[in-house]
Formats: C-alpha cells, structure tokens, sequence
C-alpha cells in the first residue's frame, strides 16, 4: 500500500533549509570581516594558539617600539658626538698650524668660539632632559658657560655636574642596552685642554694673539701633546654610540622577523581563507535555493495527483 506524508517531507526540508541559511550567513560574516569567527570561543581548540600568538606579538610591538624610541636618542646622541670630535679635530688641528706658522692671530676667538660649540652640545636636550646628564636630566651636565670660568675651577672634572648612571633600556627579552652617554666621559680631556688655555691666557705669558714669545710656544707644543688623549676621548664615546645604533638594528631586524611570523600565525589561526570562504558561499546558495525549490514544489503537491 502507498503512503502520502506531506507533513514529514516539509519537516525535512524546513530543517535542511534552516541550516542552509545559517551556513550562508556564516560564510557571509566571515566573508565581510575576513576573520573565522566573531569571537575567541568560537575558535574552539584554536582559542589557546590564538591567545598566546597575541600575547607573542604584543611582548613584540612593545619590544620594537622601546628600541624605535632608544634609536631617537642614540641619533641625538651621534649628532652631537660628531661635533664634538670635529670641535676637538679642529682644536688639534688649529694648535698645529699656529705653532706651525708662529703666530697666535684670532686664536682666542677660535678657542671661545669651539669651546662654545662643545658646550651647547654637552647641554643638549631631549623631551625636556638632559642627554648628557647621566640621572640627574633636569640639570646641565657642564656648569660653566664661557672659558673664563674655568680658570677658578680646582680641577676640569669640577666643570661637570653629571653622575655616572648611563641610561638602559629592555630592548628584548632578557636583553638590557646601555646606551646612554655621560658628559665627563665624552669631554673631559677636551675641557682639561680648555682649561690650561684659558689659564695661560689669564697668566702673565698671556693672551695667545700675535707673534708667539718663546713660552707661547713652548705652551702650545706641550698643548699639542696633550690634545691626541682630549680627541682619542671624544672618539671612543662616539664608536660607543655607534656600536650601540648598530646592536639596535640588529635586534631591531631579529623583532621585525618575529612581528612578520607571528602575525602570519594570527592570521593562520583566526583568519578566514576568503577563496575558500566564497566558494563555500556559492555552494550554500545554490543548496538553498534548491531548498526553497523543493519547498515550493512540495507545496503545490495535491492528493488529487494520486487519485
């Protein structure tokens, strides 16, 4: 005997097409957003890869974003040792040529004019501190402001007011950076030199301008000896710094790769595979207008088709 059961086919059917629908809308949201699901716990077993890959990347971006701010300040810091080291060049240099030509004309301008350069940049500053200062950034490193002062000074170290605590930084994990430099350190040969000049301009012998005497020479011959260790000093605080910009873009690389991997991990994990994605629309569509055809089909089916 045949049966005629409309009621349980429309059943079937509503149910299949139900679930065609949420498919649809699914693979529409995911399409749109670009991401697999709206929220961690849909991810289901991937939640806890995804968590510690967000975790990983962030340690990542903070790590990048303390070197980005460290280089800033190494490039101040290069600006600035750079003239310094020519300052002390161009004293070196100028001590040779006067002694050289025996004669002291302009000399005590060039003096005040170089020890005005190295000054301004002992004393320069950075977001409102300090660079040269070690930890006290509120206060200027050298406390002279013209060569004369430091003729009273006991000793060229008393023309400096900074302590010896150079900056660190965190630049990744486990890794700490000094980078900082500190005024005595970069010129305290250079100051000593602009001190014993100033001193003998001050002396009886003094100033250095025109035909040098006997002493004025034999002053800068000594002088001359002594400058090699004021330049050699300024030097070494710049290779220093230029070791230091160096490890930063080294480390700087090796946080850019892991930035690059562990946000391709991301993505692997919560992103949506948009040509998979569009695919499997296609196919939810075509199935639910076949749904819906089947819907309509059945509906119009009569008892009077089997009579």
């Amino acid at each position: 005997m045949t049966r005629i059961s409309s009621f349980g086919q429309s059943s079937l059917l509503l149910q299949n097409t139900m679930r065609n629908q949420e498919r649809l809308f699914t693979v529409q949201q995911q399409i749109s957003t670009g991401k697999k699901a709206n929220d961690f716990q849909s991810l289901g077993p991937d939640i806890q890869q995804a968590l510690s890959a967000r975790q990983a990347r962030s340690s990542v971006e903070s790590f990048r974003s303390t070197v980005q701010n460290v280089q800033r300040s190494v490039d101040v810091y290069d600006a600035q040792l750079t003239s310094i080291v020519d300052a002390a060049r161009e004293l070196q240099s100028t001590l040779v040529s006067t002694v050289g030509q025996g004669d002291a004309q302009g000399f005590t301008p060039f003096i005040e004019q170089t020890f005005g350069l190295v000054s301004s940049a002992l004393n320069t500053k950075l977001n409102g501190s300090y660079i040269f200062g070690g930890a006290k950034t509120d206060q200027s490193p050298l406390t002279v402001t013209n060569l004369s002062d430091l003729v009273p000074l006991v000793s060229p170290q008393d023309a400096f007011a900074n302590d010896g605590a150079k900056k660190q930084a965190l630049v990744a994990e486990g890794v700490t950076l000094e980078f900082g430099q500190v005024a005595d350190d970069v010129a305290l040969e250079l100051m000593a030199s602009f001190k014993r000049i100033a001193e003998f301009n001050a002396g009886p012998d003094g100033p250095l301008d025109g035909q040098l005497t006997a002493a004025q020479e034999d002053f800068l011959i000594r002088e001359m000896a002594q400058i090699d260790q004021a330049v050699d000093q300024a030097q070494s605080a710049q290779t220093r710094n230029g070791l230091v910009a160096g490890r930063l873009a080294t480390v700087d690389e090796q946080h850019a790769d892991a930035e690059v991997f562990f946000e391709q991990f991301v993505s692997d994990v919560e992103d949506v595979n948009l040509a998979e994605a569009i695919t499997r629309l296609n196919q939810d569509q075509v199935a639910l207008e076949a749904s819906f055809q089947a819907i309509g089909t059945l509906s119009r089916l009569s008892l009077l088709n089997f009579l």
